[in-house]
């Protein structure tokens, strides 16, 4: 199956305002959460700890192997206390046992830059990881710690939980508040789909009443489990009540599904802010030189802002080929992420618009997001 041709014409769209991404706020009995996971205070702490904001940079390869597609999911949050402290967790789901190693938080302001440049601009037509996973270590109370290790400014726990309620003994053992029972229904879904969690824990942030930190990203390289859905965890993000934004940088060598039939992003209430193009001088449908911008007849002029990017393509996947593609949900309520079926997948565009992703089918790694509307539409 063919993707799209990605010549574009008539690129010109809605600007959508620059984001403060996802705001999080913690207090003794309540918990509200970022757009990839939950921030977990200490136990003793009465304050506040805020997530101030919330990005995420994916890189996807597609396969044609079942459960061959891989990603590289870089997260990056600001967090800001009412008081002092100096230590929380953070809880991440993901389809596989993730590799997860530090990044720069560079690459997030240079990507902003970048998107600013292109949409002044805009005409008006216009290495993988290591993924041997290790044996698990069992643990008490039903969790799995399939292992552990010290990142930057994190210590990074990969778990799975095996019965109802175990995570939370865990996180408990761990020295920070729980979920709590009213959470089991989100994190029943993930236990029942084998996901495991990534917990991690900031030992030396430092924070103090209303100064804000900025912590430096983590990058986590996983198999989605798939061949051709782009995974982003949401689902947790319903245990908060608050509203919240999200904000996402996804490199793939193609275009994304828009808003074809049920699978398009534009069905889940994310927008277009950018995404690369063909000019005349591009070759057709060949993505773009990330790892070497000043190569590329499209990313020359703007090369020089971003050198971060070009730094990890260069480590990661040096010569692959991607377009960029700039997505924002504004002020999604809690309630409406909560009762998704299905975390968010992201699909190519495909040619023929009647084609069903792989990951979509029955059977699929995304397929549980789907089959509900299509009873829906009987």
């Amino acid at each position: 199956m063919k993707l799209a041709n990605l010549r574009t014409s008539a690129l010109a769209r809605r600007l959508l305002a620059p984001l403060a991404a996802c705001l999080a706020l913690l207090t003794g009995a309540v918990s509200r959460t970022s757009a990839d996971g939950v921030v977990r205070p200490l136990r003793q702490y009465a304050g506040s700890l805020e997530e101030l904001a919330q990005e995420a940079v994916i890189i996807f390869h597609d396969s044609d192997l079942p459960g061959g597609a891989t990603e590289d999911l870089i997260l990056k949050i600001s967090v800001q206390s009412s008081g002092e402290v100096g230590n929380f967790g953070w809880v991440v789901p993901f389809p596989r046992q993730p590799v997860v190693e530090k990044e720069d938080a560079r690459l997030f302001k240079e990507l902003y830059d970048y998107v600013e440049a292109r949409t002044r601009r805009r005409p008006r037509n216009g290495g993988r990881g290591d993924f041997e996973a290790k044996e698990a270590v069992p643990s008490a109370g039903g969790v799995d710690v399939l292992s552990r290790k010290i990142v930057g400014s994190y210590d990074v726990a990969v778990v799975r939980e095996n019965v109802a309620g175990s995570l939370d003994q865990w996180l408990e053992k761990e020295g920070f508040q729980t979920l709590g029972q009213d959470a089991e229904d989100v994190v029943g879904f993930y236990r029942r789909k084998g996901y495991v969690f990534a917990c991690v824990k900031v030992s030396d942030a430092a924070l103090s009443g209303g100064v804000a930190v900025d912590l430096h990203p983590l990058r986590f390289t996983f198999r989605t489990g798939g061949c051709d859905g782009i995974y982003f965890p949401m689902k947790m993000t319903g245990l908060q009540r608050e509203r919240f934004d999200v904000n996402l940088y996804v490199f793939y060598k193609a275009w994304l599904n828009e808003n074809t039939a049920q699978y398009g992003y534009a069905r889940r209430s994310f927008a277009l802010k950018h995404r690369d193009w063909d000019t005349a001088q591009c070759r057709p449908n060949a993505g773009k030189a990330w790892s070497a911008p000043e190569t590329d007849v499209f990313l020359r002029d703007l090369a020089h802002t971003v050198p971060t990017v070009a730094k990890l393509f260069q480590k990661l996947h040096p010569g692959e080929r991607y377009y960029l593609t700039n997505l924002n949900a504004l002020n999604l309520k809690p309630e409406f992420v909560r009762a998704w079926a299905d975390d968010l997948w992201l699909f190519p565009n495909y040619s023929d618009r009647t084609f069903v992703p792989v990951d979509a089918r029955p059977g699929g790694v995304a397929a549980a997001g789907y089959a509900a509307r299509e009873e829906n539409r009987r």
